[in-house]
């Protein structure tokens, strides 16, 4: 729950929409959240890590043939 208070931002469609913040930003969007928890203070730390596609995409999918 926390990364998802943590993002300001909203994806469409209804995948992750936020009324405070109807906006979408592909700059912020591609990243991920990660989070640590200080047992102590009880209190969380949410942060941003650089997006790293772990799939090279272009392998995924072959080209159409030609008509």
């Amino acid at each position: 729950m926390k990364h998802i208070q943590f993002r300001e931002e909203s994806r469409y469609p209804g995948f992750y929409y936020r009324t405070d913040k109807n906006f979408v930003d592909e700059e912020n969007w591609h990243c991920f959240v990660n989070s640590i928890y200080d047992k102590y203070t009880k209190q969380w730390t949410c942060f941003k890590r650089k997006h790293v596609d772990l799939v090279d995409k272009s392998k995924l999918f072959k080209a159409a043939a030609p008509h």
